[in-house]
């Protein structure tokens, strides 16, 4: 496989999410910590962590994801059901989330500067009814291979479980 995006978004990325209504309103904003690793040819494992100015803390393990023959990346896990490929400058995503039928959010994400500097943008519907955006801004805090290797085996005693404040 020859992804020549992918890789260049793997590491630890730190941000912040900002939501934005339909109305152009702004109503939620989090703090970001994203975790990314591509291993064995075609396996991709993203982990996400969020934290809120009250204190309240999520981490959702994407999984471990395949690329299919194509290049494209399969999201199959409980939370989102998807896809994401690259193209010459972006890499794109869609998705939904399972437990909120109806749901469809559109991504792209770009790396500015000097590649350590990324801009994702994401386009919410519901029932076919636009929601809103969110705007994430991020830098990578370290690379692929300065993830703590106990970032992984520790991680399945950290996974959040119950509603997510972040998928609405």
């Amino acid at each position: 496989m020859n992804l020549q995006l992918f890789p260049k978004h793997t590491g630890i990325w730190e941000g912040t999410y900002i939501r934005i209504d339909a109305n152009g309103n702004k109503y939620a904003q989090w703090k970001s910590r994203l975790t990314i690793r591509l291993f064995d040819e075609n396996k991709y494992h993203q982990v996400n962590e969020y934290t809120w100015d009250d204190g309240h803390y999520e981490l959702h393990d994407f999984g471990i994801c395949t690329f299919n023959s194509d290049g494209i990346l399969i999201f199959d896990n409980p939370r989102i059901l998807g896809k994401s490929w690259e193209t010459h400058d972006s890499v794109c995503l869609t998705w939904s989330y399972k437990n909120r039928p109806g749901s469809n959010l559109y991504e792209m994400i770009d790396l500015i500067g000097d590649g350590k500097h990324r801009i994702r943008t994401w386009k919410w519907s519901l029932n076919d009814e636009f929601q809103g955006n969110t705007m994430i801004e991020e830098r990578q805090v370290a690379t692929m291979e300065q993830i703590d290797p106990a970032f992984w085996v520790d991680l399945p005693s950290r996974r959040f479980t119950g509603a997510s404040r972040s998928d609405h």
